[in-house]
């Protein structure tokens, strides 16, 4: 199963540390994917609670970054290392990985994995990707349309696809969306 990707094409985060957080959540979060973070409760914990987002706080969400280890579980056993492929890895369940608070002006390249099935197929430059209610993934709104307000929202700069290692030989390209922070 393919999974999402980020590619951290400009962001403020990996010069301000500040815009970096520890996070566990209760279900698999693919690097690109939006989160909703709750911030710890007992002292001295500096892992947050992610969660996918909620009508009412489509604003102000982080986005995981890919899964620092490449771990693959096969009936309750842990492998390391088993592909060069990225998209063969998700942020684990219960286990905590690293999140960034994106930033107006702030550029990403996501892959298709990471925008909802429904909408993957339409998304054109000019489009915006963002936050919906219930779903890590982005949502597309059209261009005309603009970026709904109080979403974390991204314009799409350009769509094209990116190469990753196929399984034996050869490279598979893969849809990807170039994105521009527009809303927090």
């Amino acid at each position: 199963m393919a999974h999402g990707v980020l590619i951290e094409s400009m962001i403020q985060a990996k010069n301000i540390d500040a815009l970096n957080r520890s996070v566990k959540a209760a279900v698999d979060i693919d690097g690109g994917n939006l989160i909703a973070l709750t911030a710890p409760t007992t002292q001295g914990d500096d892992v947050w609670t992610a969660a996918k987002p909620a009508t009412g706080s489509l604003g102000d969400l982080w986005i995981a970054y890919n899964p620092e280890v490449k771990y693959t579980y096969v009936n309750g056993k842990v492998y390391a290392g088993l592909s060069a492929d990225a998209r063969d890895y998700t942020n684990v369940a219960g286990e905590v990985f690293d999140a960034f608070k994106p930033k107006v002006g702030d550029e990403i390249v996501v892959l298709a994995d990471n925008v909802d099935a429904t909408d993957v197929d339409d998304v054109v430059a000019g489009d915006f990707l963002e936050s919906a209610n219930g779903q890590a993934t982005f949502a597309r709104v059209a261009a005309a349309t603009g970026a709904t307000a109080g979403s974390t929202a991204f314009e799409v700069e350009w769509v094209g696809s990116i190469d990753f290692p196929k399984a034996g030989v050869g490279l598979d390209k893969v849809k990807a969306f170039k994105a521009v922070c527009v809303q927090e």
